[in-house]
């Protein structure tokens, strides 16, 4: 569980966040997306207790115990790692700190990663793997996940993925990502939240959201409807149109579309640089 309330924060004189709440409950599968600007990162670094909030309270579950940091996973989209150290090193540190009995390395190993090397002979990719390695011998009541793994292969992607979903399937884990790659979390995702100007702008259950983003491809423009944004091409436009309910099926003239997660997110960001 992560419960944000009355947060304010700002870089300098440019505020980012006031009064902002936020509960995610414990367990959820969250994405949250928005503009470039926007503070998602931010927000994720808040959680993460990597930023301090100017006001407000940022609370977890009591059970991850007096110091809940030591329970929260956090993968940056800046992996910070001490690049001198060797692989071997590291892993006794991290066991050092977390008072770790053993270390799985079959992950590091699948990646190619030996031992020996050291951290800044690593590729982004296998630091990422490594970061995650690290997590998840913690066994984290918490994740967050920033923009990171869209700077990886497609097969070191697919190795993190299939290790996120291994975990969910084993226990209760809060799950929080930022912009990741839409296709490849789509099937994990629950809840879908929409920042703008500090505040949480759409805030659905994904099937909902699914339910409430159309795309209309007609001649015409339907000004009955709310419409996000829209694509003109010489014969016809796609207006993309929140919140859709059966009920306005009779009134459209056109083609109503479903849209899968990364058309809906592009269709609420193209519509704040329209």
């Amino acid at each position: 569980m992560i419960e944000i309330e009355g947060l304010s924060f700002s870089y300098g004189k440019t505020k980012i966040f006031r009064d902002f709440n936020l509960r995610i409950p414990k367990g959820q599968v969250c994405l949250i997306t928005g503009i470039n600007g926007v503070g998602k990162s931010t927000l994720l670094r808040l959680m993460a207790g990597v930023l301090r909030p100017a006001k407000g309270e940022i609370r977890f579950d009591p059970n991850m115990g007096a110091d809940p940091r030591r329970k929260i996973g956090f993968i940056s989209d800046v992996l910070s790692l001490y690049e001198s150290l060797t692989i071997a090193r590291a892993i006794d540190l991290h066991k050092s700190v977390y008072a770790l009995p053993s270390f799985d390395d079959s992950l590091i190993r699948h990646a190619k990663i030996g031992r020996g090397q050291k951290i800044k002979e690593l590729s982004t990719g296998q630091r990422t793997i490594f970061h995650l390695s690290l997590i998840l011998s913690i066994e984290p009541e918490i994740l967050l996940i920033d923009e990171i793994i869209h700077s990886i292969d497609a097969y070191l992607r697919k190795v993190f993925l299939e290790q996120i979903v291994q975990l969910l399937l084993k226990r209760p884990v809060t799950m929080v990502m930022v912009n990741v790659n839409f296709h490849d979390i789509e099937h994990l995702v629950e809840r879908v939240i929409l920042l703008k100007s500090g505040k949480i702008a759409v805030d659905e259950n994904i099937e909902e959201l699914k339910a409430k983003v159309k795309k209309i491809i007609s001649g015409s423009r339907p000004e009955f409807l709310n419409i996000l944004s829209q694509i003109d091409y010489s014969d016809h436009s796609e207006f993309y149109v929140y919140p859709y309910t059966d009920d306005l099926k009779e009134k459209i003239e056109g083609e109503i579309v479903d849209l899968n997660l990364t058309e809906i997110v592009s269709a609420f960001i193209g519509g704040e640089y329209a």
